[in-house]
């Protein structure tokens, strides 16, 4: 088939195509005059670090707010080689020694560590110095050191070990307590966990750093001095991040763990635990703690045990959950429950991604099409569960085994009343805010709803008043 030929390009064409390029990147050529330069902020400070640690970096902008550009001539630390900082400017290690000349409207980018280490509590200060032509400006630095002890990958057997509670201790990576040993958590002891990932194998690129269970703890807070395990980012920004670290987690050999007035904070799982529990006492314990800010659940138990122990795998008393993105708890796969005076308070704005306060269900999936069922014995006194949802507990019961699921004057968000005497479900909790742990407000109708129960009901709230004969519904007592 012959093909038409295409018409010949003008001859002027490639002469406009040139001069317009040649217009098109011409630029105006500006000489640097003296100017002042601009900061992102007027002080670096690095709050509270562990000295014993790598410390993070932090960022500082520096403007040229002119028109024209400026030129750096120098860039250093006040106290040179003596200086416990080092920086980095815009990719070149300091000190800044030939000129830097920084474009109109332009910025630069320094950043700034901390390379000091020391075993007491200090305070770090230096100033980082930046002579241009208009003269010389100053931006101070200073950090607030904190001593702590750190602990890499520690792991032991056949031993009772107690931490020291004279300092902060970092767990860098995992602290596993072997099936024959006894970890033992004194009032006042404070654990902050790095963010180390799993290297390789099957959990890689997943947090490491987490407390491994699979002898026993013993952690004996009080309202006084309780424990806590949090993430080792002590600045602001992360006092409410969620999964900074593992969490604590129970594994099937696992026995006897009792967990009196323990806070846990911004891991991916608060507590997770294996397995059903024993025929002498719970497999975990619960007083008084508080789990916050779990990137997925606050707490997750599996139990999976095709007859029911005589004991529970959760026994938990005056324990608040809030602010998972999951849910506050998961009981998954039957067991035996014993919650009293709790509160599960699903608190999350995000409506489309987790679930609800309490997840409960009775079966594992085996297949698409087949289902196992294990028992469960659920019971639940004096305790609350809210949620941003319609419904603060979901259960998915396959009812193939014997199912015991009971709330005993209980206070809910629910369309569908739940099972058992004496529930409420007010429109509001009445509950102050989460800054302050959900105190209950004067107007709140959990007041005096709750039941004395001569063997379960505690003497005390979570935070040590006396509880009185009309007890009050979650983990506070009500004190006029």
């Amino acid at each position: 088939m012959l093909r038409a030929k295409e018409p010949p390009l003008p001859w002027w064409l490639p002469t406009l195509v040139g001069l317009l390029t040649g217009l098109a990147c011409r630029r105006e050529v500006l000489t640097p005059k003296p100017g002042l330069l601009r900061f992102s902020r007027d002080t670096v400070v690095f709050d509270s670090l562990f000295s014993t640690v790598l410390s993070p970096t932090q960022r500082l902008w520096v403007y040229n707010p002119h028109r024209y550009p400026v030129r750096v001539l120098r860039a250093f630390l006040a106290k040179g080689a003596q200086s416990p900082y080092a920086f980095v400017w815009d990719g070149q290690p300091g000190p800044l020694q030939a000129p830097y000349v920084l474009g109109a409207g332009d910025s630069a980018q320094v950043f700034l560590t901390l390379r000091d280490t020391t075993f007491v509590d200090a305070v770090r200060e230096d100033v980082l110095v930046m002579q241009t032509e208009a003269g010389v400006q100053e931006v101070p630095l200073r950090a607030t050191l904190i001593a702590a002890y750190v602990y890499r990958d520690l792991a032991f057997d056949s031993v009772v070990v107690s931490l020291p509670t004279d300092k902060p201790i970092v767990v860098d990576g995992y602290l596993y307590v072997g099936p024959a040993a006894v970890l033992r958590l004194l009032p006042g002891t404070r654990l902050y966990f790095s963010a180390r990932r799993w290297p390789s194998g099957p959990l890689q690129g997943e947090l490491m750093s987490g407390l491994y269970v699979a002898g026993r703890l013993e952690a004996l807070g009080t309202p006084a001095s309780p424990i806590r395990c949090q993430g080792w980012r002590l600045e602001p920004y992360y006092a409410s991040a969620p999964g900074q670290w593992q969490g604590l987690w129970f594994f099937p050999s696992s026995t006897d763990n009792r967990l009196l007035y323990v806070e846990i904070a911004q891991a991916s799982v608060g507590i997770r635990v294996d397995s059903a529990g024993g025929p002498i006492a719970p497999k975990l314990y619960l007083e008084g703690c508080v789990i916050r800010d779990a990137a997925n659940y606050g707490l997750v138990v599996q139990g999976f045990c095709p007859t029911l122990p005589s004991q529970p795998i959760l026994h938990a008393v005056n324990t608040l959950v809030y602010r998972c993105g999951q849910a506050c708890a998961a009981l998954v796969g039957g067991g035996t429950y014993r919650l009293v005076h709790c509160a599960f308070l699903y608190d999350q704005g995000d409506l489309r991604r987790g679930v609800t306060a309490l997840v409960l269900t009775d079966f594992l999936r085996l297949s698409e099409a087949q289902v196992q069922s294990y028992p469960l014995d659920f019971w639940a006194l004096n305790s609350l569960f809210w949620t941003t949802k319609e419904e603060a507990v979901v259960a998915d019961l396959r009812g193939g085994t014997p199912v015991q699921y009971t709330f005993d004057h209980c206070a809910a968000r629910q369309k569908s009343p739940l099972p058992g005497p004496g529930n409420l479900y007010p429109s509001s909790p009445g509950l102050g805010s989460a800054q302050d742990a959900y105190p209950l407000l004067e107007e709140s109708l959990l007041i005096n709803a709750g039941r004395y129960d001569p063997t379960w009901s505690p003497l005390f709230d979570r935070v040590g008043r006396r509880r009185d004969s009309q007890p009050d519904i979650g983990v506070y007592e009500y004190v006029r």
